[in-house]
């Protein structure tokens, strides 16, 4: 018996669907938050390594007995972006979590998407002000970061004038619309 080639396709892509849909039946489910982690050993061997060359450490004895410490304003900056990054990924793996639970119904998903993708708003627009701050000569660096309802913006500069500062909070309102914007200054040495 001779059949249409229609006829064939049709048999053809149903017996595909059939096939593939025994496969993702049978398959396990790989739970959400199997993560991988480090044991403590792993971590202090971990810790042991990092590389701390060109690292500015200044331990000074106050006068009361205390005792201050400070690291170079660059380690600063760069430790400051580390833990942002980090609460940001933090944040990002509990939304994802939220969003992968089966237990959770489909508003916290929603809600969870959202904040996620206002993380996610949020990050580039920081990358876009820090940008734009930069541009400007009198910067040597700068860091911005953008919570819910307020922005702070740390730059190092020479020095910082009132019309600077201005100026920042303006880029920001720009940016960000009205919102509490916190500008503050780190001294070049």
């Amino acid at each position: 018996m001779l059949l249409k080639k229609q006829t064939v396709w049709l048999l053809t892509m149903v017996s595909l669907v059939v096939v593939l849909s025994v496969f993702y039946i049978t398959t396990p489910l790989k739970p959400a938050n199997q993560h991988a982690t480090m044991t403590s050993e792993e971590e202090k061997a971990n810790d042991e390594k990092t590389s701390t060359e060109g690292t500015e450490v200044s331990i000074e004895e106050m006068t009361d007995g205390k005792v201050a410490s400070g690291i170079s304003s660059d380690e600063w900056f760069t430790a400051l972006r580390m833990e942002i990054d980090d609460q940001r990924a933090k944040a990002k793996e509990e939304l994802q979590a939220i969003v992968a639970s089966s237990s959770v119904t489909a508003e916290k998903r929603s809600a969870a998407l959202d904040k996620m993708e206002d993380l996610q708003t949020f990050a580039a627009k920081e990358a876009i002000l820090e940008t734009m701050i930069l541009a400007n000569e009198n910067y040597a660096d700068a860091l911005v970061k953008a919570e819910e309802n307020q922005v702070r913006v740390i730059v190092k500069a020479k020095e910082l004038s009132s019309t600077s500062a201005n100026e920042i909070m303006r880029l920001v309102h720009d940016e960000l619309g009205q919102i509490k914007v916190a500008v503050e200054f780190q001294p070049i040495k």
